[in-house]
């Protein structure tokens, strides 16, 4: 199962055209496989190794330190997932001549926002490597190439497609993450 998950990240960053294309032939299939073979298992390694993460930085263990880092960064992305594929099957579909699609907006959110993934993984283990956050913006690039293979749209609506759509997955976890400040001031790391 995670070697599948790693070829498809490996092929979403590195074969961004070739992958898209793959995937815009399972559009129709249901979404159960897409949750259960990609995002919850993503999802999941985020919270482990949010976990190890807190178990390799703090000199003295805290439990309830962290679970709260695990159950932050599950809120987190988790959480932008769904205010993003909510926002973009409802709003940006119909904005760009498409009809609304749920799944087609969850599956797009979901392999659009693998290089944040892969870079919270990272940073979750090694808090001190936040400079990869500028690898973020590749992000773009697989959004403009998902415009014309995934979703067939017209070369003149790409660019503004890829604008809004960049900018909701990019900073959705920011959004999140202010609100879990503004709302839960206990669980600031």
């Amino acid at each position: 199962m995670f070697k599948r998950l790693f070829v498809l990240l490996y092929r979403l960053i590195a074969e961004t055209a070739s992958s898209w294309e793959f995937l815009s032939e399972d559009q129709e299939k249901d979404n159960e496989n897409f949750y259960k073979d990609y995002l919850f298992p993503i999802i999941g390694l985020i919270a482990l190794l949010a976990f190890v993460g807190v178990v390799i930085s703090t000199k003295a263990f805290s439990t309830a330190l962290a679970l709260k880092v695990v159950i932050r960064q599950v809120v987190i992305y988790l959480g932008s997932f769904y205010l993003v594929s909510f926002i973009v099957s409802e709003w940006l579909f119909p904005f760009f001549g498409m009809e609304k699609n749920r799944v087609l907006g969850e599956r797009f959110t979901g392999y659009s926002s693998a290089l944040i993934y892969i870079v919270a993984m990272i940073e979750a283990v090694f808090p001190s490597f936040f400079f990869l956050e500028i690898i973020v913006f590749y992000t773009i690039y697989m959004i403009w190439t998902s415009a014309g293979r995934f979703f067939k749209m017209e070369e003149e609506l790409w660019m503004k497609f890829t604008i809004f759509a960049s900018v909701l997955i990019m900073l959705a976890p920011y959004f999140i993450k202010l609100l879990i400040n503004i709302f839960m001031p206990n669980m600031k790391i």
